[in-house]
């Protein structure tokens, strides 16, 4: 063992310099270290091997000089922290430490030639409660001409196989499960959302230069086999990812204002801090497989339309036949439309079968049959993520109850987003509420009321944009938490659970409307059961950038007390389309008629 008074000598530096370098921000970047709301600053990681001294968790002072000595006394420590030397290099200029060779971390180098950094976000999928959300990863864009041989870097948790979505959802919640980093090629990443899980990518490509890249990819050389707690709301991709790009841009990446982390919050920070492309080089969208087919009907003519209905519902044999019904541009249009489509339909049920096999090498065949050279489709006007309204909420309403006057209502809502906000590079036609509370407050009676705490709403209206077979789904939504039971009645809220299965439909992609059949369960039966169900109807519509309108119309009867039945209707607009806020009225009614003017912040 060796004695810190004669190192520190040897390198001119004395305990305070070491000191203040234990406190550098990248130092304590580099080790992970982080105060809690109940602890001092310590690490994030619990990997013991990640630390060179016995309590450099908890002491960045300690594990500094661990550090030093090591690099010092043991060169090959050096390959094992390669981001560690090039800091100390660095900060400790009157000291040179003695040269190794590390053949595994050159190696490492050599398979990730690196040109350009760039930090890549998947639409959320409610399919999934790992997905609902979104979700972010890195990619290293190298000197291939085909990005999909670039290599990639995500954070996430280690979820045993076939775990069930409750179990992981409670696990997740409260840091039941590990999360590491973990390198994949992006043609996995493609493969995964693109094509398996129908998600769109938008690419947004930093401007780092190759030194700050070379940096991160030595620091997660250091963290290939560590481990942190994952918690799905803060520690996740999101924020494991805006912890290590923090390590080259100087700017905080993890909204100020918000306890958690979403993966929409460290892009729209990239683009809050981003001053005319200090940030961000360039944005590139790459649609999933879904949408490349809705971009390339929405392109063809009614009759090309048609032709592909007909090729859809006609065995293989006849595909040439169809084909040869129009000229060799409309031909070649419709033959890349039916790729599309099968290659959609492979993934929606699975696999294809026997028949739309023969057909797909049919249309394959008539392909080759035709001149050489593809047809220029227009790429689809997408608008990218960071477009969207910031994710928390804070509303301020003044109402009207024709039972009971005038209410004050303060609304504070988590995340995520409902049916009427600006949900750029979102799922269309969905919601996705999470920790939606209302206090109200009665000027009549003057008191505060806890009137509503929705834990999750989930709506997907699954609107089919082509009306080809299989492109749509089941309209459906799910809501679970504490509501009033009748607008008639103050203080009358209870548990609650309600959702409804139907179909919806839409000719453009402005407007969705649907039928279902909802149904409802409550923890009181003062209106006559507990468990109702009945027709409701509805619908979205986008009349223009700045004005959006959602209507739901229903009927339920008690199924204790058939004789009995509830009524609602609730109609909402917005005004404005702003990222940080709106301005709403809406329009209620069950057992009482409510009217209210909302004002709206988002951040």
């Amino acid at each position: 063992m060796f004695k810190w008074g004669i190192a520190i000598e040897a390198m001119a530096y004395d305990n305070n310099e070491l000191r203040k370098i234990s406190e550098h921000p990248t130092w304590k970047k580099l080790l992970h270290f982080e105060a809690g709301y109940f602890h001092a600053s310590i690490s994030e990681v619990n990997s013991q091997s990640f630390f060179l001294h016995e309590h450099g968790s908890t002491d960045a002072y300690l594990e500094l000089q661990a550090t030093i000595q090591a690099f010092q006394y043991q060169a090959d420590s050096q390959c094992v922290f390669p981001a560690r030397l090039i800091f100390l290099q660095k900060v400790l200029p009157k000291f040179q430490f003695p040269s190794t060779d590390c053949p595994q971390y050159d190696a490492y180098l050599t398979a990730f030639q690196t040109e350009s950094l760039s930090i890549v976000y998947a639409s959320g999928y409610l399919g999934n409660p790992a997905s609902m959300y979104g979700h972010v990863f890195l990619k290293f864009n190298g000197h291939e001409e085909h990005s999909l041989l670039d290599n990639t870097f995500s954070f996430g948790a280690k979820v045993p196989e076939n775990e069930p979505g409750l179990v992981y959802v409670t696990k997740g919640m409260f840091g039941g499960y590990d999360g590491r980093f973990t390198n994949q090629k992006y043609h996995h990443q493609h493969l995964t959302y693109n094509e398996s899980e129908l998600r769109d990518l938008w690419e947004y490509e930093l401007t780092l230069d190759k030194r700050e890249v070379q940096f991160l990819l030595a620091h997660l050389y250091e963290l290939e086999k560590t481990q942190m707690v994952y918690y799905f709301f803060k520690q996740n991709c999101a924020y494991q990812l805006a912890k290590l790009l923090e390590l080259v841009i100087d700017t905080p990446l993890i909204a100020p204002e918000k306890p958690w982390v979403m993966p929409y919050d460290v892009i729209a920070m990239l683009d809050r801090h981003d001053n005319n492309g200090e940030l961000i080089e360039d944005i590139t969208y790459k649609g999933s497989r879904q949408e490349l087919l809705y971009a390339k009907w929405g392109q063809l003519t009614k009759k090309d339309k048609k032709l592909v209905l007909r090729l859809i519902s006609s065995p293989a044999d006849e595909v040439a036949t169809i084909i040869s019904q129009v000229d060799t541009q409309n031909a070649i249009q419709i033959i890349e439309t039916m790729y599309d489509y099968l290659a959609f339909i492979d993934v929606k049920q699975d696999g294809l079968d026997a028949q739309q096999i023969s057909k797909r090498k049919a249309l394959v065949k008539a392909r080759f049959a035709l001149p050489a050279g593809g047809f220029e489709w227009q790429a689809p006007l997408k608008k990218a993520p960071h477009t969207a309204q910031d994710t928390a909420m804070l509303q301020a309403s003044v109402i009207h109850n024709n039972e009971f006057g005038a209410l004050a209502e303060l609304r504070f809502r988590a995340n995520y987003y409902d049916l009427l906000s600006v949900n750029a590079a979102r799922i269309p036609f969905s919601e996705l509420s999470t920790l939606d509370a209302r206090l109200t407050y009665s000027l009549e009676r003057s008191e505060f009321d806890l009137r509503e705490l929705t834990l999750i709403k989930i709506v997907n209206l699954n609107v089919s944009n082509t009306g080809l077979p299989q492109d749509s789904g089941y309209a459906w939504k799910v809501a679970i938490g504490y509501k009033p039971e009748s607008l008639a009645c103050a203080n009358c809220s209870t548990a609650y659970a309600d959702g409804f299965i139907g179909k919806a439909w839409s000719t453009s992609a402005n407007w969705a409307a649907y039928g279902a059949l909802a149904f409802s369960a409550t923890g009181s039966n003062r209106r006559g059961g507990n468990i109702s169900i009945g027709p409701e109807i509805g619908g979205v519509i986008n009349l223009a950038p700045g004005y959006a309108v959602s209507l739901a119309i229903g009927q339920q009867s008690f199924v204790n007390d058939l004789e009995k039945d509830q009524q609602y209707l609730a109609f909402e607009q917005r005004f404005f389309e702003h990222r940080r806020f709106d301005i709403r009225s809406s329009v209620k009614y069950l057992d009482a008629l409510e009217y209210a003017l909302n004002f709206t912040l988002y951040y």
